[in-house]
């Protein structure tokens, strides 16, 4: 079982950890518990200490997302107690007398939990105390003897008055003077030093001995929740997919870091940016029509990919996935986006069956200045054919043809050469065969020229120089 807990003043960080064997992080503020998730991948989750006013809270959606994922998420002490109640019915644990308390409605503030605390380097030590503290410890008194009903009403007023991260025993007894007697005062100061009563201290052990004594069968194999239907907001896929961190070199890294990095130092960014939105453009008009991923389509677009970036291996698609800080799940989501564009490709094929794709493939060339250099390859191949003899590839497999022209092209042709070819702005298989012997025939006319010009002496003044620039191949040793 991998448990992650956030935690902070509740309790001396070396203390946990003599308790339960977990990973650590701070207080948790927005998209921790979401970073978490994706990052540590845990079975628990155990929040008790969050982050507020300086930074946004831990948000009700981290802790339903986690839910949803089958991860068993307990809150107490403070942030974490205040979670739990607001989220108890959708499955989160609440643990201890201070999620007691505001599960029953008998506290309602948030600043019952709050203080103010030091940073992490000097262990998160508090300067201020939380009202659940200083009304536990007065309670105690009272039930002690030392201050009566009317003086426990009085100095939790005088408390709940005071702004929390002010809120220490020093000011209250400071602002208390002059209205209780000052004898009362003193015995109070000494029974307060002897006998504070630290709630929040007490309900953070218990969240952790409660994960400790979980059964081993519990982690591993999480089962969704299903009391509740998950719904990925448009606030929560900023979330996700914005301000999340992700590990990087050691450091972690918002992905909109990342993004924005690539934004300002990328030459080509304009390009890729522009691609990225057409994707997106055409997954949205999808959507708007209403089309769905055929899961067949699905799977053999996965497989295209894997084998394209040669990942077929599990381990090397393992790594991959996790050095591009993905999942399979939002692989799998990726990919979709990809089959629902090639089917409105598909559709818009079929709209243009005449013309095809000849004039989009074109102007895409000249927006990318790259029309003339094609053009002039083109024309190199046309002339090294009409220069040679007739080769007759008729019989030759179009299987094997194509295996010839993607060893030697370096092109990838990587699903069955009918539907590529469909995909690719050719009529039919026959015209994509055609093609391909054209392409094999001007191949052995290179290497005839090749052979001959090894044989003479001029070699260089031998091989026409536009035959080395033709259909876009390289001219290699075999």
């Amino acid at each position: 079982m991998k448990a992650v807990i956030f935690l902070g003043p509740s309790l001396p960080l070396a203390e946990a950890r003599e308790i339960l064997d977990a990973v650590f992080w701070p207080p948790a503020q927005q998209c921790d518990l979401l970073t978490a998730i994706v990052n540590e991948k845990p079975d628990v989750i155990g929040l008790i200490d969050g982050m507020f006013l300086q930074s946004l809270s831990v948000w009700h959606k981290e802790i339903l997302y986690a839910l949803d994922q089958g991860i068993t998420v307990y809150g107490s002490s403070s942030m974490g107690a205040l979670r739990a109640a607001e989220t108890y019915e959708f499955g989160m644990i609440g643990i201890g007398e201070i999620y007691r308390m505001y599960a029953s409605g008998e506290l309602i503030d948030d600043d019952e939990v709050a203080l103010a605390h030091a940073s992490a380097d000097q262990q998160y030590k508090k300067v201020s105390e939380p009202m659940v503290n200083v009304r536990a410890t007065f309670q105690a008194a009272h039930v002690a003897g030392i201050i009566d009903t009317n003086q426990l009403a009085k100095l939790l007023e005088i408390s709940k008055g005071i702004y929390f991260a002010e809120r220490t025993f020093r000011a209250i007894f400071k602002a208390a003077a002059g209205k209780l007697p000052p004898s009362i005062i003193d015995v109070l100061a000494v029974f307060v030093e002897k006998n504070y009563i630290d709630l929040k201290r007490q309900d953070a052990i218990e969240l952790l001995q409660t994960i400790r004594q979980r059964p081993a069968g519990n982690g591993n194999g999480r089962k969704p929740n299903n009391s509740f239907t998950f719904k990925r907001s448009t606030a929560f896929e900023t979330l996700f997919n914005r301000d999340r961190q992700v590990p990087q070199n050691s450091i972690s890294l918002h992905l909109e870091t990342i993004s924005n990095y690539v934004a300002l130092n990328d030459p080509d960014f304009d390009d890729l940016n522009f691609n990225a939105l057409n994707r997106m453009v055409v997954f949205a008009f999808a959507e708007m029509l209403g089309l769905e991923v055929d899961p067949n389509a699905l799977e053999a677009e996965c497989a295209r990919f894997r084998k394209r970036k040669g990942l077929t291996d599990e381990v090397d698609f393992a790594s991959w996935l996790t050095a591009n800080h993905l999942n399979n799940e939002d692989f799998r989501g990726l990919i979709s986006q990809v089959v629902l564009c090639r089917r409105l490709h598909s559709w818009f094929m079929i709209a243009m069956w005449m013309e095809r794709t000849s004039k989009v493939i074109l102007d895409e060339l000249r927006l990318h200045d790259q029309y003339t250099e094609w053009a002039a390859r083109a024309a190199s191949q046309e002339r090294l054919l009409a220069s040679t003899g007739h080769m007759d590839t008729s019989r030759i497999p179009i299987q094997d043809l194509v295996a010839e022209h993607c060893e030697w092209s370096g092109c990838a042709i990587d699903i069955d050469p009918v539907e590529w070819a469909e995909e690719a702005g050719f009529h039919t298989i026959g015209n994509l065969k055609m093609g391909l012997s054209r392409a094999s025939k001007m191949r052995h006319a290179l290497l005839e020229l090749l052979a001959a010009s090894s044989a003479d002496e001029n070699d260089d003044e031998s091989l026409p120089q536009d035959a080395a620039e033709s259909s876009g191949e390289q001219i290699v040793d075999r």
